[in-house]
């Protein structure tokens, strides 16, 4: 069976494998990164919930979304992308935060 790298010179089949394996280590810093930033945050959520605070605080997503702008770029990444990856992670802990504030035990609607 065919693969996308057989035609390919082994010196570039040796390149490709190298990156490859430093994106799969990336990989798993990001999962491993995301999964502490979800249990801080459901901390946050917590504290929220018991202190009659909103899942949502409109002047400190302004100023993470300019932060994340500002580190995008120190770090040559498209603006565009890095927040459209934080908005997805933000909106997650958002909703996760709702959930928590929302009694759900026996009784509950």
């Amino acid at each position: 069976m065919d693969t996308e790298t057989d035609r390919l010179p082994t010196p570039t089949i040796e390149t490709l494998s190298g990156l490859r394996e430093r994106i799969d280590g990336i990989d798993v810093s990001l999962i491993a990164l995301l999964a502490e930033r979800f249990s801080l945050t459901e901390k946050v959520g917590s504290l929220k919930a018991e202190s009659g605070l909103s899942a949502e605080d409109v002047s400190r997503e302004r100023w993470q979304q300019e932060r994340y702008a500002d580190l995008a770029t120190s770090h040559r990444l498209d603006v565009e992308t890095a927040l459209q990856v934080m908005r997805t992670i933000v909106s997650l802990v958002k909703k996760r935060h709702v959930a928590i504030a929302t009694p759900t035990g026996p009784g509950q609607p």
